[in-house]
């Protein structure tokens, strides 16, 4: 799972998080829930500020093996091995430091973006902006709309 898993590392937990809602991999699912729950556990056992956390570590470790029976012909039966996987995720709080300097990354990264790029930039996937028509004109959907 080294798709999901490296996605969200190095990050503020935030970011992380937006990136993988946007992310059509099978595994983001899964990653998304175990960051959430670990600014969750964050928070609420270590008494952490939820939006100064930062993602350190994500890896993938063994987990158990379930075992079943599978039946084969003539009344012989043999055993499945399921293996599973542990994912971890390692969060801590940012330092001044560190806050101003993924600051002036990201304020970097958008000057190099392109037009298009810049439209898809996380942050702005959350606000609302107004629905545009064919021809290129922004519609208001608001009470104080005049019919076009």
């Amino acid at each position: 799972m080294p798709i999901g898993g490296k996605r969200g590392r190095r990050q503020c937990v935030e970011d992380a998080l937006l990136q993988l809602q946007v992310t059509v991999k099978r595994a983001s699912k899964t990653v998304y829930h175990v960051i959430h729950s670990a600014r969750a556990n964050a928070t609420h056992n270590y008494g952490f500020d939820p939006d100064r956390l930062l993602v350190v570590e994500a890896f993938v470790g063994k987990g158990l093996f379930k075992k079943r029976v599978s039946y084969h012909s003539k009344g012989k039966c043999g055993i499945k091995v399921r293996p599973e996987c542990k994912l971890t995720v390692v969060v801590r709080e940012i330092t001044p430091e560190e806050e101003a300097e993924i600051a002036k990354l990201r304020v970097h990264n958008i000057k190099k973006m392109t037009k298009r790029e810049r439209r898809l930039v996380p942050h702005k996937l959350i606000e609302t902006t107004p629905i545009w028509d064919r021809k290129g004109r922004a519609k208001s959907n608001g009470p104080g709309a005049a019919a076009a």
